[in-house]
């Protein structure tokens, strides 16, 4: 069935030297046959497959996605695998470390999709789980519906008001989602909800949020939220207890702190057996989460628990495997955009509750619909219109809407192309001094506060497509440090100097500084000493000695990955000029909608508009068995 031009051991470590597999991938697929007592080469092509895929951040290995002729690629030496999808499917199945659903195997084979045994459970454990959650429902009490009218008053417009429906939604299950781009008001519409909920009963509510700096902003998002909806509020005074709005929490934290990390293990404090003690838990940014992680956090909760996710299923994909939120979303997705649906039983009620006709949102196969709701409308790009314009055009792969917008004379946009000599760069470098030299020239001066320089510093980012590479984090932060040391504005001479902006790799629970936190270093107000200050979930400030720091780096520049969770008011956005294929792959329109979102007022982009353009018409696909499970009776 396997038909090679050379030893398949040998072809491995060839594909491993041309990247195409990784040394894990090799050393498990030889482990895999040599444990299993497997000296067959379609096994060990297919275990090697499967770990590449996983490498990738995919669940399992669609047996029918296979290149049968070619399965690791154009450069591949020559392979070929001789059989149909159906043949190959029966092969796969019969080894004896291949199990279907119920089997004690290291591999399953669930219909054409072939499973790590434990990806395989994570998969179908969160699916149970939010099956279960989706089919419970609350009745509404009648002053919960009044209050409702009086959090969402009638703006006279015809518009459906999703913010509305997305509450309601959200009350009425004990499971949602509510979903949205930047900007469409998911903390305003999460902060109203919890007001509601005060209301109606005293409950026992977490905020959690996947990394420090995504929690320490839907912190400061409630807060505000909180202060604007006591403004709003007011002329009902007489007709609502606004007492409930102090009952709302404010304190968000990371999953890992929720969940309990215990140093040293995978495993956490909380769990089936000792579950989380909260009535209610909201999790933002929800697009990072990925499958291992929450398989975990479903495990802690509590069986009478609400859980409600917030999201943009359309930003990146976490950085392990799985893509749980746009899985949730996927039953949405039409060919030409996203659609509601319910069943009729559930939009009758719904429009009852919102004075809302959501008839025309029924569906006879409505899925998990009735527990999701999406916000279209973005309140941040109001005034800021080419930022939204550029971003809905990348999103919806429109390559001619793409360079309207980037011609379309937008104050907001601007275009940095590589051009000769390096010139692009050299004007990047500039926009950098300007941009940074803000926050630098008052790193020394007691009377700014720490929250005061290090807001300054979040003005602008640079953001990079890659790690490596001239182009990448490290070039182009190498870059920055030289061109700011020549301007005058920090002086480098040892590895701490201050207005350095580190950002954190490796999590020290002792210290509690995590993978993607970022603080800046400059002297204590009170003890002039050098120190690495931090900004943490509760507002407060860490201050660390910066030999004490855990695994960091400088942090003029940062992965598009890293910046999730984080807003800027400019963002410059680096792209390759000439992309390897490996970076081609991680060039992807839900990247680059990312690093757009990221900006408030101003973003630029050095790059070629080929790459560009290139990189907004490739959609991440992630393999996956989730979004079927949830949505098997859709149509």
């Amino acid at each position: 069935m396997i038909h090679t031009t050379m030893p398949l051991e040998s072809l491995l470590k060839q594909l491993e030297q041309e990247r195409l597999l990784t040394p894990l991938d090799r050393h498990f697929a030889l482990q895999m046959a040599h444990i299993h007592q497997l000296a067959d080469d379609l096994f060990v092509v297919i275990c090697a497959l499967l770990s590449r895929q996983l490498s990738a951040q995919h669940a399992c290995l669609p047996i029918d996605n296979i290149t049968l002729d070619n399965p690791f690629g154009e450069r591949t030496p020559s392979i070929s695998i001789k059989a149909d999808i159906q043949m190959l499917s029966n092969a796969i199945a019969r080894f004896a470390a291949v199990g279907q659903d119920g089997d004690n195997t290291p591999l399953i084979l669930d219909g054409n999709r072939l499973y790590l045994k434990r990806y395989f459970d994570f998969e179908k454990r969160v699916a149970n789980r939010l099956m279960q959650a989706a089919a419970q429902r609350y009745t509404i009490k009648p002053d919960t519906a009044l209050a409702l009218q009086y959090l969402f008053a009638d703006n006279g417009e015809h518009a459906i008001d999703w913010q509305k429906v997305a509450t309601a939604t959200s009350v009425c299950n004990q499971f949602a989602v509510i979903t949205g781009g930047p900007g469409t008001g998911k903390t305003t519409t999460v902060t109203k909800l919890l007001m509601l909920l005060c209301l109606s009963a005293d409950m026992t509510i977490r905020l959690v949020a996947p990394t420090g700096k995504a929690a320490a902003r839907l912190s400061e998002s409630i807060k505000a939220s909180k202060q604007r909806l006591r403004t709003e509020l007011a002329p009902y005074a007489d007709k609502l207890d606004l007492r409930a709005i102090d009952a709302i929490p404010e304190e968000a934290a990371t999953l890992h702190r929720l969940l309990g990390v215990i140093p040293g293990s995978p495993q956490f404090r909380h769990h089936s057996a000792n579950p989380l003690h909260l009535d209610l838990l909201i999790v933002d940014e929800a697009s990072m989460v990925d499958l291992p992680m929450m398989d975990r956090l479903l495990n802690a909760l509590p069986t009478h628990a609400r859980l409600i996710l917030l999201g943009d299923q359309d930003q990146l994909a976490s950085v392990e495997a799985g893509a749980v939120l746009a899985d949730i979303c996927a039953g949405l997705k039409t060919p030409d955009d996203w659609q509601m649906r319910y069943d009729e039983a559930f939009a009758t009620a719904l429009g009852r509750l919102t004075r809302t006709d959501l008839m025309p949102f029924v569906s006879p196969h409505p899925g998990i619909g009735n527990n999701l709701c999406m916000l279209r409308l973005s309140h941040r790009f109001k005034d800021d219109a080419g930022i939204g314009v550029l971003a809905k055009a990348v999103n919806q792969c429109d390559k001619a809407a793409i360079r309207a917008a980037w011609g379309g004379g937008f104050a907001e946009l601007e275009w940095i192309d590589h051009g000769q000599q390096r010139q692009g760069l050299k004007q990047l470098l500039r926009q950098a001094c300007e941009s940074f030299r803000d926050y630098l020239e008052v790193v020394h001066r007691p009377d700014f506060s720490p929250e005061a320089i290090i807001e300054r510093y979040n003005q602008y980012r640079i953001l990079c497509a890659t790690r490596a590479g001239e182009s990448g984090v490290e070039g182009i932060n190498a870059r920055v440090t030289e061109a700011l040391k020549q301007a005058g504005l920090i002086n480098p001479a040892s590895e701490f100097y201050p207005g350095r902006p580190v950002i954190i790799q490796n999590n020290d629970y002792n210290l509690g500084l995590f993978n993607g936190d970022i603080g800046i270093i400059f002297p204590c107000h009170e003890s002039r000493r050098l120190m690495a200050h931090f900004i943490q979930a509760d507002g407060s400030v860490l201050k660390v000695l910066p030999a004490r720091l855990p695994g960091h780096e400088t942090c003029f520049a940062m992965t598009v990955h890293k910046s999730q969770g984080s807003e800027f008011a400019s963002v410059a956005l680096v792209l390759p000029p000439t992309p390897s294929p490996a970076q081609w792959q991680l060039l992807t329109k839900e990247l680059v909608y990312t690093a757009i979102t990221r900006a408030k007022s101003h973003f630029s982009c050095l790059g070629s508009h080929r790459v560009f353009e290139g990189a907004s018409m490739q959609r991440t696909q992630r393999a996956s068995g989730l979004a079927e499970r949830l949505w098997s009776d859709s149509d």
